[in-house]
């Protein structure tokens, strides 16, 4: 007999539709596995597989129309019916979402296993001062202490869980997070720009782009022609005055990227810098693999504990504008370390970061 899953994904945006779409689509091809999934209407299915079961449900984050679509009593009666109606053995929640307070206790009272995904049990240092994010330290909180299994990625994070918030052991696990080599099939393995560097994602306080802002000044002065490219949609008001400094070797790219588009930031850069202040673990990274990247990145949380220095990354000391800068020119300088570095992570992502593997210790 299969046994059946649904999973829950109803904020399929952004990287969580990156993750989403992979998960589902390994999981999808258990024989011993009847899948269906639980999804936001607006979400973009190009990443899916096709022959994905969905069961749609009108969550629209525009916040108006948020309210309107949870005080819509038909919507959320029929997305219960169809949901009994498969009766699932387990539902895996994989994202963050107001409405799964109230339907983890649901599912719970209907004797489903409730597995759970946290990505960030706790919030970054920037998120907790806004009220959506205090909405979902709650949802985190009321997810953990309902699961019958908790997976987050690593072991550092794993341990964090088990102290912090005082969960069961045995019934928290430390799972890797997969590759994203789906990026591949829109590559067009375009030249690489001499002396350039990529920046790539939300752009807010915990990332410290002001701190690479302020390396660039030496950067400058060792390599008049860099070029650092700033990628994705996000307020940029407050580097304002750093990037007017360095307007001629800075481009911004400064709107939503599409998964089909990321190859013209990826490919022409010789390597990304991520010089975060506090992290669990980055999407960037392995997009970064995908496209055979070396990534420089700052010695965070499990940033730094996946491979060793040297190999797919260089390590640097959080925070410090003089350490980073000081890498950024060694990486320009070795250019083919550089190469064999991003070589060395493709390899490491296709080799270890399974999705086949994760799919099958899960379930």
């Amino acid at each position: 007999m299969k046994k059946k899953i649904l999973v829950m994904n109803l904020t399929p945006r952004w990287w969580m539709l990156h993750y989403s779409s992979q998960f589902c689509n390994e999981l999808n091809k258990k024989e011993n596995i009847e899948l269906k999934v639980a999804i936001a209407s607006y979400h973009n299915s190009i990443l899916y597989d096709k022959n994905i079961d969905f069961i749609k449900i009108r969550t629209n984050p525009n916040p108006v129309s948020f309210v309107f679509d949870s005080l819509n009593t038909f919507y959320h009666l029929y997305f219960i019916y169809k949901i009994i109606k498969f009766k699932p053995n387990i539902v895996h929640f994989i994202d963050n979402h107001p409405w799964y307070i109230f339907y983890s206790s649901l599912f719970k009272k209907l004797w489903y296993k409730i597995y759970i995904t946290q990505h960030d049990p706790t919030l970054h240092s920037w998120e907790n001062t806004t009220l959506l994010w205090k909405i979902a330290t709650k949802v985190n909180e009321k997810l953990r202490n309902i699961s019958d299994k908790l997976f987050v990625h690593w072991n550092k994070l794993k341990q964090e869980v088990i102290k912090k918030y005082n969960i069961s052991e045995k019934k928290v696990f430390s799972i890797k997070h997969w590759a994203y080599t789906f990026f591949n099939k829109w590559a067009r393995w375009l030249k690489i720009q001499k002396n350039t560097f990529l920046f790539f994602g939300r752009i807010v306080d915990y990332k410290w782009l002001d701190t690479l802002l302020e390396s660039l000044e030496i950067v400058k002065n060792k390599f008049p022609d860099f070029k650092l490219i700033i990628a994705w949609p996000w307020d940029l008001d407050k580097y304002k005055k750093n990037i007017e400094k360095f307007k001629e070797n800075i481009e911004i790219y400064n709107y939503n990227i599409e998964p089909e588009q990321a190859y013209k930031y990826f490919e022409i850069s010789e390597f990304l810098v991520l010089p975060y202040k506090d992290a669990t673990w980055s999407w960037v990274i392995p997009v970064a693999y995908s496209f055979s990247k070396a990534v420089l990145i700052t010695d965070v949380w499990e940033l730094s504990s996946v491979v060793e220095n040297s190999k797919t990354w260089y390590i640097v000391e959080a925070n410090n504008s003089k350490k980073l800068w000081e890498k950024i020119v060694e990486m320009l300088e070795n250019k083919k370390k550089v190469i064999e570095m991003g070589t060395n992570g493709k390899k490491f992502s296709d080799e270890k970061l399974s999705w086949e593997e994760i799919v099958d210790f899960i379930y």
